[in-house]
């Protein structure tokens, strides 16, 4: 009643039917009628009930807003944590050379396992030294990799990938492939590229690295499942490799560490 008594005061004043500070005295009790009065009258309801009803909408709206900030703010905390996780990886950035080099200080059991996984794949494909022409667009592509332009860089080298499948970039390509699509949150996309890595070309010093990321996928699409044998498998292949011991942190995460 209060609170209708006071929408009906403010509304009668702007209506100029409750008096100014310069109307004519009244006393209290006149007063009291004059707005009992008011108070009754169909217009004022009406109008205080639509001041009402115009209050909630506005609050409504002030709801949506705050939600939709905080909506926001987890969006942007995901694209930035995506972005970092990119970075970290693009800082490395890998040449055949420096990838040799790394093969070269691996133990014997790593490089009896690696010839294991290319001896039982039927899909191995085999593979020839990059030719300048290769070496060039496969460079344009990671270029747009290091600009950020992660679609562009998609595309670029799937389109290598294809254009040069018997090429030793191709399974960088597939690789590279794989995390731009990550970037970019297709999660299926990048899924297909990695396990494209590990199975065309599991030889290829980018194998290992391909299953971790193929694993982590499946765990972004909801395969759980999938992930935790992937790791396993992992593991088992390439024991002395850091991307084994990672392995062994996600499974630990997952709560089935090994």
């Amino acid at each position: 009643m209060k609170k209708t008594l006071s929408l009906v005061i403010t509304a009668g004043i702007l209506s100029g039917v409750v008096p100014l500070a310069n109307a004519a005295p009244q006393s209290i009790e006149e007063r009291v009628q004059r707005l009992e009065r008011m108070a009754d009258n169909p217009v004022l309801i009406q109008l205080s009930r639509r001041l009402a009803e115009q209050q909630r909408q506005i609050q409504s709206l002030y709801d949506d807003v705050d939600r939709l900030n905080y909506q926001l703010k987890q969006t942007q905390e995901k694209l930035a944590k995506q972005y970092k996780e990119a970075d970290e990886r693009l800082s490395v950035l890998e040449s055949s050379q420096a990838s040799d080099k790394e093969s070269q200080g691996d133990t014997v059991s790593s490089k009896q396992s690696e010839k294991s996984a290319q001896s039982s794949s039927d899909k191995d494909m085999t593979t020839h030294a990059a030719t300048q022409k290769e070496k060039r667009a496969y460079e344009a592509a990671f270029a747009l990799m290091k600009k950020s332009d992660y679609q562009g860089a998609s595309k670029a080298f799937s389109n290598f990938k294809a254009k040069y499948p018997n090429s030793d970039l191709a399974s960088n390509s597939a690789y590279w492939e794989g995390e731009a699509e990550a970037v970019l949150g297709n999660g299926k996309a990048a899924l297909k590229a990695f396990i494209d890595v590990y199975e065309t070309y599991p030889a290829s010093l980018k194998a290992p690295a391909a299953m971790l990321r193929a694993a982590d996928m499946y765990q972004d699409v909801g395969k759980q499942k999938e992930a935790k044998v992937l790791y396993e498998k992992l593991i088992q292949a390439y024991p002395k490799k850091s991307v084994a011991e990672k392995a062994r942190k996600r499974l630990s995460a997952m709560g089935t560490g090994k």
